[in-house]
């Protein structure tokens, strides 16, 4: 059975309902006026047959109404027996004097209510043509004459004037009034039934959902009144604080949790340690509440949430110790990290270069820096000058791999105006402008041949010649060097004079690559830190435990400016106060390569030495067992050489320091 007919049939039953109550309320009137059951004239015996009959139609409709199939034609036949019922009444009770006109506006809402607006007219239309008719066949002599149509159609007739016409007109567009007037009303009234029914049934599928979000939450629920006496408790507070749902039920919340009574405050979520009735291990319960309001902003009591957070903080006590271990070289916060005339490192490699520019500081010697790039040579180079006599005079630092070969000696020791085409005036060159101070020569390993041998000349003289002039010019410079190469290899391969090299390296400094240094990986980081924070007016980043691991496993190729850029990036990209893994480059995130000078000495090795024993194979073989033996015999040599100191041994080692204590404890050589 549709929708529709399932409301049609309801509706019916309802207009039947009131039609067989105002069919029994006339009866009782009928009998009330007629007293003792004696009717004496045809019209009185007629008017009680007429609404006898139509109360017993109305209830066979009733009991017909369940298996008639097609409503639609029994709504309408109702429709029309209406009026003609009514039309019965009216002419037996007085005709156009009768009081019973108001139920042919009865039977219009009855029909507007039954089908809505298309009954109503039907049901005006035909009231009016009953109405009319009768009066026709009463006032205006249309009725056939009968001794019977005399004795019960006795009324006097009024005079067919305007009035009557009038009054007629006036009953007969009532009806219609009645009709549009109604079927609006019922038609408004069955859209909100609709809606009524469907915002009922929305709100008991949402009663269903919350009950069943509620009850398979996590997070334990109470609901209190204004007393703080319980009046909810879902399923999950039994597992959290061990307390059955039920038994909280009409308890107070402060009987359950004690620790509220001084502590607690609305919005603010509480942390304390609880033990349930059954639950003699402590567990750590987080709580909050807030005020619940009805829609006239009038409390009516508050919600808690019970969370069970004992896993949480074992595990953050957890990561607090990783951290602290991770962490035990980073600076905290709030220092500053020591830097020695702009260096930063506290490691032993460190400390041998400090100490070689606080000796070659107060020289005039020349000075050859070797490193890679990226290790700081030239703040190396900085360092000599500032701790030097030369310190209030210029540092001029020259790259000699980004200067054109034929630009490389007017840059160096200037030119006279007309030396060449475009020198339309003088100049002094970078030589003679760092004279009284220091002069640093970067990349020197670039410089083509022929400057080398003018080089030579100034090392030894003591003056430059600037291009285009016979005449040289006394300079007091002292010059620091600095290459990534191997110059001994360069002059073995006739790309670097021999002469100038043994010039050039009368003091040597080597500086350590950051894969030898890694003891210096959280100073440079916080460094680093609190450089771009202070560009930038913010406060410095935090980094998570996983981002630095992902710094301190790196092997860094270019070094400390490698490093430094990478934490620029992270800065940069960071969404978040603390720095995560996923804001560093991509590369970071893939499996490194091995070193190439770790690829160039094993394969210097012979190949005797990366074979297995002879014997290796003769016995039980276990791979595992000789790795970890392995292991172990470099780990005791690694502390051996160190007198065991643990940091130096992981430096020699090329690990980290937590790599290298979880290793110890692995093997029981800690």
């Amino acid at each position: 059975m549709s929708d529709s007919q399932t409301t049609l049939r309801q509706r019916f039953t309802w207009f039947l309902l009131l039609r067989v109550g105002i069919t029994t309320y006339l009866l009782g009137a009928v009998f009330f006026s007629y007293r003792h059951g004696s009717f004496s004239t045809p019209s009185e015996r007629l008017l009680l047959g007429v609404i006898v009959f139509t109360n017993l139609v109305s209830l066979t409709s009733g009991l017909l109404l369940a298996r008639v199939q097609n409503l639609a034609v029994l709504a309408y036949t109702q429709v029309f027996f209406d009026p003609l019922f009514v039309t019965g009444i009216i002419v037996l009770t007085g005709g156009i004097e009768s009081p019973f006109v108001f139920l042919y506006h009865l039977a219009v809402l009855n029909a507007a209510l039954l089908l809505f607006r298309r009954g109503a007219l039907v049901a005006a239309t035909i009231a009016s043509l009953c109405y009319g008719s009768a009066v026709d066949l009463l006032y205006y002599g249309t009725l056939p004459y009968s001794e019977f149509s005399a004795s019960v159609f006795s009324f006097a007739s009024p005079v067919p004037d305007l009035a009557l016409t009038v009054h007629l007109a006036a009953i007969l567009a009532s009806f219609y009034a009645i009709a549009f007037l109604g079927s609006y009303l019922t038609h408004r009234l069955f859209q909100i039934e609709i809606l009524l029914a469907a915002r009922n049934l929305e709100f008991g599928h949402l009663s269903s959902l919350y009950q069943g979000i509620i009850q398979h939450l996590e997070s334990g629920l109470l609901i209190t009144n204004n007393k703080g006496v319980i009046e909810y408790a879902n399923g999950a507070i039994a597992e959290i604080a061990g307390l059955q749902a039920n038994s909280l039920l009409g308890r107070t919340v402060l009987d359950c949790f004690p620790v509220l009574r001084d502590q607690m405050d609305a919005g603010k979520p509480l942390e304390f340690t609880f033990r349930g009735q059954e639950d003699s291990i402590g567990r750590i319960l987080r709580l909050t509440c807030s005020p619940l309001t009805d829609t006239y902003s009038t409390g009516i009591g508050m919600l808690y949430s019970v969370q069970d957070i004992t896993s949480v903080k074992t595990l953050e006590r957890s990561l607090q110790e990783a951290r602290e271990t991770e962490y035990k070289d980073f600076p905290k916060d709030g220092d500053t990290v020591e830097a020695f005339a702009g260096l930063v490192g506290r490691s032993e490699a460190m400390n041998k270069v400090y100490q070689l520019i606080t000796k070659v500081a107060d020289s005039t010697g020349t000075v050859l820096i070797i490193g890679e790039s990226g290790t700081g040579k030239e703040l190396v180079a900085h360092a000599i000058h500032d701790k030097g006599p030369r310190a209030k005079h210029p540092f001029i630092p020259v790259n000699c791999g980004a200067i054109p070969e034929s630009l490389m000696e007017s840059e160096l020791f200037g030119h006279v105006k007309g030396a060449f085409t475009g020198a339309l005036n003088n100049r002094l060159g970078l030589f003679r402008e760092a004279d009284g101070g220091t002069i640093f020569l970067d990349e020197i390993g670039e410089l083509p041949l022929p400057l080398q041998v003018k080089l030579l000349r100034v090392l030894q003289e003591r003056e430059v010649t600037p291009v285009g002039s016979n005449k040289g010019v006394r300079v007091d410079v002292r010059v620091i060097a600095a290459t990534n190469r191997n110059l001994e290899a360069e002059v073995t391969a006739g790309r670097f004079r021999q002469d100038l090299f043994y010039r050039l390296n009368v003091i040597s400094i080597s500086v350590p690559a950051l894969r030898d240094r890694v003891g210096d990986l959280p100073l440079l980081i916080h460094h680093f830190l609190v450089r771009f924070a202070t560009a930038s007016g913010r406060t410095p980043h935090q980094i998570s435990p996983q981002a630095m691991r992902v710094l301190l496993d790196y092997r860094y190729p270019g070094n400390i400016r490698e490093l430094e850029n990478i934490i620029q990036h992270a800065v940069t990209m960071a969404e978040e106060e603390i720095i995560r893994s996923r804001d560093f480059p991509a590369h970071l995130h893939t499996p490194h390569p091995p070193h190439p000078e770790t690829l160039s000495k094993a394969e210097e090795q012979p190949d005797s030495k990366l074979q297995p024993p002879a014997d290796f194979f003769s016995k039980g073989v276990s791979l595992d067992a000789e790795l970890e033996a392995y292991e172990q015999n470099i780990l005791r040599a690694a502390l051996e050489k160190t007198g065991g100191v643990q940091k130096r041994a992981a430096e020699v080692l090329g690990i980290n320091y937590r790599s290298l204590r979880h290793r110890l404890q692995k093997y029981h050589l800690s």
